[in-house]
């Protein structure tokens, strides 16, 4: 997770340190993962979600951290194989609104 910060530095900066502004900017969130589809219908669902551009409300359970619920946008979905005829996919997420967090 992000947070794009404003820079407030001029001339009269102390030091001619950079000062940034407090609760300025954009945040962000992106996450990663991967694994191995369960069924056919999960794995279509997915590509269904990520070729349509569709936005969906997500929860996301990271264990030993919390977990992030809100709007997310699959930015990236890549498949391989592996010479036994596994198929594994990795994805990447892209916050698409405000997200809530709760710590475990």
């Amino acid at each position: 997770m992000n947070a794009a910060s404003v820079d407030r530095t001029d001339q009269e900066s102390a030091g001619r340190w950079r000062e940034l502004l407090a609760g300025g900017g954009i945040k962000r969130a992106s996450v990663s993962g991967a694994g191995v589809f369960k069924d056919a219908a999960s794995d279509a669902a997915i590509r269904e979600i990520f070729f349509g551009g569709t936005i969906g409300n997500w929860q996301l359970i990271l264990p030993d951290f919390g977990t992030v619920t809100g709007p997310f946008q699959i930015v990236a979905l890549d498949y391989a194989a592996d010479h036994a005829g596994e198929v594994t996919f990795d994805l990447a997420l892209e916050s698409a609104g405000e997200l809530a967090f709760a710590a475990l």
